[in-house]
């Protein structure tokens, strides 16, 4: 493309962020990328999230420690190569946090009662992690995080209510690196004309 706008700069200069600077996030910023992430398209209208701010890094090594063996556990059998293969043996390190040493965690929250809330909250950490990029911060959905709605007691310290799930969790900070975009495939398209 040779007519780039913002919009289309965050999309392509958007990277997955795993290595974070000590720097903190101030909260109006974090502030401001929630209202970034509700600009998402919702179904219906029913706007089904809920947020959490995690700056407290006790609680984030807590849950990554109770996650880390569900990880090991739900991948020993998967096919191991590639990233997979880098991934777990980064989990199976004793120093390894989930979240990548990041200042903040943001959780994304869907009502269980909206029909598609898993959709509209991933739309709205889309929206969230395209203008954390655009503000010069990184961010990195951590899909395995979803585990630490099996432990009861976490899910009561972090104040998730029982009519919310957990769909998206981003850990935001200051980049300490900038990745190459790593290859993408061409991808499967079906014209019918």
């Amino acid at each position: 493309m040779n007519d780039e706008n913002e919009v289309t700069r965050a999309i392509m200069g958007r990277r997955s962020i795993r290595n974070y600077s000590d720097r903190v996030v101030p909260d109006e910023l974090i502030e401001m990328l929630i209202d970034m992430g509700i600009h998402a398209p919702s179904a219906l209208a029913l706007f089904p999230w809920s947020f959490i701010v995690v700056k407290d890094r006790g609680m984030m090594k807590r849950v990554s420690e109770y996650v880390k063996p569900q990880i090991l556990a739900e991948l020993k059998n998967a096919k191991r190569v590639g990233m997979t293969q880098r991934y777990l043996d980064m989990v199976g390190e004793e120093r390894f946090s989930i979240f990548y040493n990041a200042p903040s965690l943001l959780l994304i929250l869907g009502k269980n009662d909206a029909p598609i809330s898993d959709v509209d909250c991933s739309l709205c950490a889309q929206n969230i992690m395209l203008a954390a990029h655009s503000l010069g911060l990184g961010t990195c959905w951590i899909g395995s995080a979803r585990h630490l709605e099996k432990n009861p007691g976490l899910v009561e310290e972090l104040g998730i209510p029982d009519e919310y799930h957990l769909v998206a969790s981003l850990v935001l900070g200051y980049p300490a690196e900038n990745p190459e975009m790593p290859a993408r495939p061409e991808p499967s398209v079906n014209w019918i004309k």
